[in-house]
């Protein structure tokens, strides 16, 4: 039985802030006085390729939509070891439900960080397993700490029982903690993380405007513009219409992240073709702007149908030029996996 938990320290970088040192400190106060070490705990790499630029953008986007104990901790370092987990958890084959409950038991116990030096008794790892669990070495191999986590959860709930389960009640009868309430306010935060990190299923260009249609363009039934509501999950903006749209995680990401390669990627725009996306993600979010491209609407391709969530209006669906002036910001994308 764990007697002890590790809040989450701080961040794995060189920039250390002063309210990480702070939480660090917190996390030292709580565990035995001959364990308390100076802070930042020592952590171990969490898979072959380090920290990569994809995980340091990823993890800024993040901070500004946690709203728990990793609001605004989160780092290049703490994607690296989330992007493992889920991986491992793919690649039994389970349902990104298994990663949500393995990332908001990593959140509780390490803050999402291989920590490589026993403070905890002897628990080791992100999800810090003791001895029990295995050797040192397994426990900080991150792929096989959340291989084991999985066994164990499986075990304890067969046939699939864990499903419909609360993901906290999950999390402690697999760590059987001392804090047991402390992993259910984490579930929003965990499945914020597994959301930006579980890929998209690939998605047809049929669906993608089967979906666009969905919210009635160009009729008195369409879905009136908002920066700040929501339909079904999704911002009644224009970028929020087009992530409906391509199916991608709710909210959706706003219209500058749509243009990087996590959702999208640059092609001429005499490539364009159905479910394509045309955007503009220069300047503030008043500027920036994302149709969803239909057909071409002449022969000479001056101008094309379009799909969009049009500010004072609504859902449209209009010819537009977008991408075809000279000196324009619009450029055309498309979205990773569709067929």
């Amino acid at each position: 039985m764990r007697r002890a938990r590790i809040r989450p320290g701080s961040p794995h970088s060189a920039g250390v802030t002063a309210g990480a040192l702070l939480l660090a400190a917190a996390a030292v106060a709580a565990v035995p006085a001959s364990a308390a070490t100076a802070a930042p705990l020592p952590t171990a790499p969490c898979g072959s390729r380090g920290v990569t630029a994809e995980d340091t953008e990823l993890a800024a986007r993040l901070n500004a939509r946690l709203a728990k104990k990793l609001r605004g901790y989160m780092n290049g370092y703490r994607v690296s070891c989330a992007r493992v987990v889920v991986a491992a958890v793919r690649a039994r084959g389970l349902p990104r439900e298994a990663a949500v409950i393995a990332i908001t038991t990593a959140i509780v116990e390490t803050g999402v960080r291989n920590i490589d030096r026993e403070v905890d008794h002897d628990s080791l790892g992100v999800f810090q397993q003791r001895a029990t669990w295995g050797s040192a070495a397994q426990r900080l191999n991150v792929a096989w700490a959340t291989g084991a986590f999985l066994d164990k959860m499986l075990r304890k709930y067969p046939g699939g029982s864990w499903r419909s389960a609360k993901v906290g009640d999950v999390c402690q009868r697999v760590q059987v903690s001392k804090y047991p309430e402390r992993y259910q306010p984490q579930a929003g935060d965990g499945q914020i993380i597994v959301s930006a990190l579980w890929p998209a299923p690939g998605v047809t260009r049929a669906q993608v405007i089967a979906r666009a249609k969905s919210w009635n363009p160009a009729t008195a039934q369409r879905v009136p513009y908002s920066q700040t509501k929501t339909r079904g999950g999704y911002r009644t903006d224009g970028s929020g219409y087009a992530s409906m749209a391509l199916g991608l995680a709710k909210p959706g990401p706003i219209t500058v992240d749509l243009a990087k390669n996590t959702h999208t990627r640059p092609i001429p725009m005499t490539q364009l073709l159905q479910g394509d996306l045309v955007i503009d993600p220069v300047g503030a979010n008043t500027a920036r702007m994302v149709v969803i491209f239909d057909r071409w609407a002449d022969a000479a391709r001056t101008s094309y149908w379009a799909y969009q969530q049009r500010a004072g209006y609504g859902t449209d669906h209009r010819v537009v030029r977008h991408g075809l002036e000279s000196g324009t910001q619009f450029r055309a994308y498309r979205p990773v996996g569709i067929r």
